[in-house]
């Protein structure tokens, strides 16, 4: 039985922190970023090849969807600990009633 509550809390733990659209990336701009690139002559030389500047895209910020996903998972972990230890007194419980009985 515990394991199966186990396995529920994992799945709702990773469908609340589960990034959607990860599979559908998009670019905003038209151009690649490409770092420098060396060729070699036909001499055994090495020759730079053109060095392109791309943009560097910012690093995304928590957005409000990601907070309100972290306060879900948040909430679930402590319910689920809730939840356990309430089961753990009455399990408790129980196992001394019937060592004694």
């Amino acid at each position: 039985m515990w394991r199966s509550v186990l396995a529920v809390f994992l799945l709702v733990l990773a469908g609340a922190l589960a990034v959607p659209g990860t599979g559908t990336a998009a670019t905003t701009s038209s151009q690649l970023v490409v770092g420098q690139t060396d060729s070699v002559a036909p001499g055994g030389t090495i020759e730079p090849g053109p060095a392109i500047d791309a943009p560097q895209e910012p690093a995304p910020a928590a957005t409000g969807e990601t907070r309100k996903k972290m306060w879900l998972g948040g909430i679930a972990v402590l319910l689920f600990a809730l939840v356990y230890w309430r089961n753990k007194k009455r399990w408790s419980k129980w196992r001394a009633g019937r060592k004694s009985g």
